[in-house]
């Protein structure tokens, strides 16, 4: 436990002061870094690492080991990590690309689906910071957080793909969702439609109309444009949050979407 706090405050301090920087020097909106929302948010670093990931790693492990059961892997880790079938022959860093868009491509429906019908409960949690910045990445309600890395890893294992891919694109994907988060300007310019920005993503937060069901990809801005989502005018979003009455405190936000509705 020791260790693990260790990391997490080493991780969080070369995060800080990275994203400090960046949102200093690029501001979309002016705001205190100790916003409103900031010690909730804070609170998530720390959740998040030794809750949220422990759970959803026995949760990964229950739902994938019957797929490898069925495909003849076997419970040996040396056959595990060589994946299986003909997209396992394939080198890593082409199976770690092909992974990234068909990844993404599952993360923009799973995405899509958390913002319509009970499933929205959950997902409001990630919405209802009204100050958007690179902190507020982490503040995922488990269930979410759950569902999405379930959702998008069981097609993969079942494909074949080597779990060596999977960890080799882990750590980007992670850091990249939380740029997309940060209170910068940034739109990517001639490539706004080729890779996700932060003010792609921004939009998708915004509690004005307009962008309300936008932007849902998480890298490739692709599918929103296919499926009529995108959404990247040139001015920046002001206003962020969400209509629910989300309580403001982590263990309040735990307990929120299983609420009785009245």
């Amino acid at each position: 436990m020791a260790g693990s706090l260790v990391g997490i405050a080493v991780g969080f301090v070369v995060l800080a002061l990275v994203f400090g920087v960046i949102e200093r020097l690029f501001p979309a909106l002016r705001q205190p870094i100790v916003r409103p929302g900031w010690w909730t948010d804070l609170a998530y670093w720390i959740f998040t690492p030794l809750v949220t990931r422990a759970v959803t790693r026995v949760a990964l492990i229950a739902a994938v080991l019957p797929v490898l059961l069925v495909a003849g892997q076997g419970l040996d880790p040396e056959r595990i990590a060589k994946g299986f079938g003909p997209l396992s022959r394939q080198p890593i860093w082409l199976q770690a690309i092909e992974m990234i868009v068909l990844g993404d491509f599952l993360g923009y429906w799973v995405h899509r689906w958390f913002h319509s019908g009970w499933r929205w409960r959950f997902h409001a949690i990630h919405h209802s910071s009204t100050h958007l910045d690179w902190l507020a990445s982490v503040r995922l309600h488990p269930v979410n957080d759950i569902a999405n890395k379930l959702a998008i890893a069981l097609p993969l294992v079942a494909l074949g793909f080597s779990p060596v891919a999977t960890a080799a694109v882990v750590p980007f994907l992670t850091l990249y969702a939380i740029l997309l988060h940060a209170n910068v300007t940034w739109t990517f310019g001639p490539l706004r439609k080729v890779i996700a920005s932060p003010a792609f993503h921004r939009w998708h937060h915004t509690s004005a109309g307009e962008g309300r069901d936008r932007n849902f990809a998480g890298l490739l801005p692709l599918w929103d444009i296919l499926f009529g989502t995108f959404w990247l005018p040139d001015r920046q979003p002001t206003v962020f949050g969400v209509e629910d009455k989300v309580p403001t405190h982590l263990p309040g936000q735990l307990l929120w979407p299983f609420r009785r509705e009245r």
